[in-house]
């Protein structure tokens, strides 16, 4: 080999060595962001603060009220994480059926009827603690209560619209293995609406009755991120 070609490879090999060395100096790519979605599910308990004014004919029945038994469903939602403090909720349900019962001068009538409804709520959370095993937060929304159904008791041909109200909520979500997170959730509803009907123990006379529900929603549920 001439020293006109050793000089050229030695030229070539100066050339390609600063690149070697940065290709070698590059760092690797940096992993995929995390999901800002989560899904969760578990147990829910619904407990009411019924009351209601009730009229028949037009006139308001004296100490005439309702109430509404406690439901368990299964409660279900998806969480949208804007950061690490900041979140949208929309919280669902498999709808549950309520007993309406008639109270106060009304409790001789028992049970009024019976309604199945869907609640949903759509909430902005603010979380504390971020990167503490123990996250609580707070929330406020609204929720939309769908009647899906009604099957008559002392009231006939009941009908009861659906409805919407504001939602405010409490909760505390626990870190578990890898994405799994334990959910601790309270919101309180407040929604009112209108029960219709007919009372064939009065001669058919028309009943129309003004209810707040204002439930407590309570949920013990497992939540995915992905």
């Amino acid at each position: 080999m001439n020293i006109t070609h050793r000089l050229a490879c030695i030229a070539t090999a100066a050339m390609l060595l600063p690149a070697s060395c940065a290709l070698a100096q590059q760092p690797s790519a940096a992993p995929a962001s995390p999901s800002p979605w989560s899904f969760y599910a578990g147990y829910a308990h619904i407990g009411f603060s019924a009351s209601a004014t009730v009229k028949v004919n037009g006139a308001q029945v004296n100490g005439g009220n309702a109430s509404a038994a406690d439901n368990s469903s299964l409660a279900f939602g998806v969480i949208y994480h804007f950061d690490e403090r900041w979140s949208a909720e929309l919280a669902m349900g498999l709808p549950p059926t309520a007993t309406l019962s008639g109270a106060d001068t009304l409790s001789s009538a028992g049970k009024l009827g019976k309604v199945t409804y869907g609640p949903a709520v759509l909430s902005l959370r603010h979380s504390f603690l971020a990167d503490g095993p123990v996250r609580p937060y707070i929330g406020a929304g609204i929720n939309y209560t769908h009647v899906f159904s009604t099957d008559d008791g002392f009231v006939r041909n009941l009908k009861v619209k659906s409805a919407f109200g504001p939602v405010l909520q409490l909760g505390v979500a626990i870190p578990l293995k890898d994405r799994w997170s334990l959910l601790l959730d309270v919101k309180k509803i407040w929604v009112s609406t209108t029960a219709t009907g007919t009372l064939p123990a009065f001669g058919g006379a028309a009943t129309t009755s003004d209810v707040r529900l204002d439930p407590l929603v309570s949920t013990l549920t497992l939540s995915y991120s992905f």
